[in-house]
């Protein structure tokens, strides 16, 4: 460590795991870098260190969709077919918990020729992953095809979920900023106070999760469309790089002897 006038650096390679750094854990000079010591205009020595944090979370919410098509030379034989059909739906989405505002309904008529094609397009929503199963399972029984056909699931997080894992990756790089911090004002015996600048050097958001981390897609490529791939494909993991600038106190047992040396 070298001191001008007031600024000190350490340079060296900080590491670059994402887990929290424990604590007395000695660093030494190839384990850190970019670790800065000054003192502001008011003489407050501060420290500043950029710290990672990696979070990942499932989907929290699968969306059903049924296609309930007729084509009939009489629209209303038509209608009828589609609407005895949807009725059946409505109420066995009622029957597993759906709520009103968890579902849509959507219906268009086409001419071709001299056919009528009615279709409805049915969207709900399920927060239990079982109970969509069983609706599902319900459904692909109990309905004819081609006339009814149920659709892939579809997974995806609620805006509550998605901002919870950003917010638990970014407490999680501050924790490895603020241990990185500790460890550094040991060396020159300083100890941590609180943080009072925080900002954002990265941010990074990537969905799914790779090839050799999933068994299920390595050893039965035939079999990418199972309901645990598709959960596992709409995972979403949140990357946070932090710089944080703490405060530097001296320790207490420092200030005890020079209080009894004065005296």
């Amino acid at each position: 460590m070298r001191r001008e006038e007031n600024i000190a650096y350490i340079s060296s390679n900080r590491p670059s795991s994402l887990n929290i750094v424990p604590k007395n854990r000695s660093y030494n000079d190839e384990q850190m870098r970019g670790a800065l010591i000054f003192s502001d205009a008011n003489s407050q020595r501060q420290i500043t260190v950029s710290g990672m944090g990696e979070f990942s979370l499932p989907p929290d919410r699968v969306k059903l969709i049924l296609i309930i098509s007729s084509t009939k030379s009489n629209v209303e034989e038509a209608k009828i077919s589609v609407q005895r059909r949807l009725r059946y739906v409505e109420q066995t989405l009622r029957n597993f918990g759906v709520k009103d505002q968890d579902k849509t309904v959507m219906q268009s008529t086409q001419r071709r020729d001299t056919m009528y094609e009615v279709v409805a397009e049915v969207n709900a929503i399920f927060m239990d992953f079982s109970r969509f199963q069983l609706a599902h399972n319900t459904m692909v029984e109990k309905l004819d095809t081609p006339v009814v056909r149920v659709l892939e699931p579809q997974f995806f997080h609620s805006t509550l979920r998605l901002e919870n894992l950003k917010r638990q990756a970014s407490v999680q790089a501050i924790r490895n900023a603020k241990h990185i911090a500790e460890d550094v004002a040991r060396t020159v015996g300083l100890h941590v106070g609180k943080p009072t600048i925080v900002s954002e050097d990265s941010y990074q958001e990537k969905e799914g999760v790779p090839l050799s981390n999933n068994a299920d897609n390595v050893n039965n490529i035939g079999m990418m469309h199972t309901f645990q791939n598709l959960v596992n494909a709409r995972i979403v993991t949140v990357n946070v790089s932090l710089s944080v600038t703490f405060e530097l106190k001296v320790q207490e047992r420092h200030r005890s002897k020079k209080n009894a040396a004065a005296l």
